[in-house]
């Protein structure tokens, strides 16, 4: 590594010394320039280790998880190149600042460098206060992008809480209560109130096993499995008769609620370049999302266009719609609009499934809604073509 005139080693800012907490590795092959900067930074305040080549710096890394991390580019065996992509290997250190200081200021060099992935690429010679005005940028940003990260761990923790305190809870007192009922109460229970306490216990079990299903699919997004489920495959469906075969499982809550349903008119088999079960997923939560929102006696319209690559199915009901400023955040995990207002007895998981499904497939999904006019979702498929 090399830098500007030696005198400048005397004028570092003593005002602004570093947090001692932060470490930095720092690898070159030239032990003079390596001992020269692992000074500076010392002076700083900092914590430095320090390695003349690739495979000690690796050695050290099983030990130590540093800061930041500052490689020389050409070095004899492996060169500062090879090390970035051992250290991007590493889950551990997937994240840590990676910064580049090299002789070759080339633009090949440099593209290199960048390509890579590496988050500054320094050439020499420069001055210390350059250098260490880059690590403190870098490490206040790494501090920015922890703290953004640990916001959005406590708030998916309320929101968890939030679901098994209410969501959870609900159908778990529903099923406590109606089984203490049954059990002190049988001899003097009538048939009618008898098979009304097995439906509250019926509905409160299929509850929580939709939330819980929910939960472990959430695995499922995140761990890639449903990108491998969805792959290549394709097949062929009846629009009319997989929608009616959805609809005749909410057949209890549509006669509660006396809504209206109209259905797609195609009942021709369309090829579909998709994982079908996917599809059927995603259809069925869209229509469990109209049902919820849409009030007694309203009306839910089905249908699906084609066109000559894509069929698009169309789930629009008159409930009470979603705000422009919404509309993007509904497809969020556990987002839920008014959970206070309206009561949706779910895991706020439903259309974030929904959105995951479709990429997966290499689908579109979205939606358009005002407020008070209702919510249409439009799912686009693409076609087989053969």
């Amino acid at each position: 590594m090399c830098y500007g005139s030696p005198s400048s080693f005397y004028h570092l800012d003593c005002d602004s010394m570093a947090d001692p907490k932060y470490v930095i590795l720092i690898v070159d092959d030239e032990p003079d320039l390596l001992d020269i900067t692992a000074s500076i930074l010392e002076m700083e305040g900092y914590s430095v280790s320090k390695a003349l080549d690739v495979p000690h710096a690796l050695q050290m890394l099983e030990t130590i998880t540093p800061d930041i991390i500052i490689s020389d580019v050409t070095m004899p065996e492996f060169s500062g190149f090879d090390f970035f992509s051992r250290v991007r290997q590493n889950p551990r250190l997937q994240n840590t600042p990676f910064i580049f200081v090299s002789g070759h200021s080339d633009f090949a060099h440099v593209k290199i460098g960048k390509e890579l992935g590496s988050d500054e690429y320094i050439t020499k010679p420069f001055e210390p206060d350059f250098l260490l005005s880059v690590i403190k940028g870098k490490l206040k940003r790494r501090q920015q992008l922890s703290d953004s990260f640990t916001h959005q761990i406590e708030q998916m923790k309320s929101q968890l809480f939030n679901i098994i305190s209410h969501e959870m809870r609900t159908p778990l007192t529903s099923i406590l209560g109606a089984t203490e009922i049954l059990a002190e109460g049988k001899d003097s229970l009538s048939a009618e109130d008898f098979t009304e306490f097995l439906e509250m216990l019926k509905a409160g079990s299929k509850r929580l096993n939709s939330m819980v299903e929910d939960f472990l699919f959430v695995v499922k997004i995140e761990s890639n499995d449903i990108v491998r489920e969805a792959g290549s495959q394709e097949g062929f469906i009846s629009p009319y008769q997989l929608i009616d075969r959805i609809m005749q499982d909410f057949e209890p809550v549509i006669r509660k609620k006396d809504l209206r349903i109209t259905l797609p008119e195609i009942q021709a088999s369309i090829g579909l370049a998709a994982y079908l079960p996917h599809i059927e997923n995603v259809l069925r939560r869209l229509i469990d999302n109209a049902i919820k929102f849409t009030p007694p006696g309203g009306l839910i319209e089905i249908r699906c266009t084609e066109d000559d690559d894509v069929s698009t199915f169309v789930i629009r009901d008159n409930g009470i719609g979603i705000a422009k400023e919404y509309q993007l955040e509904v497809f969020q995990k556990f987002y839920q609009i008014n959970r206070e207002k309206h009561e949706q007895q779910g895991s706020g998981l439903g259309l974030y499934i929904a959105q995951k499904l479709a990429e997966a497939n290499q689908c579109s999904l979205w939606l358009e809604s005002e407020t008070g006019q209702g919510a249409t979702f439009f799912l686009k498929v693409p076609k087989t073509h053969h």
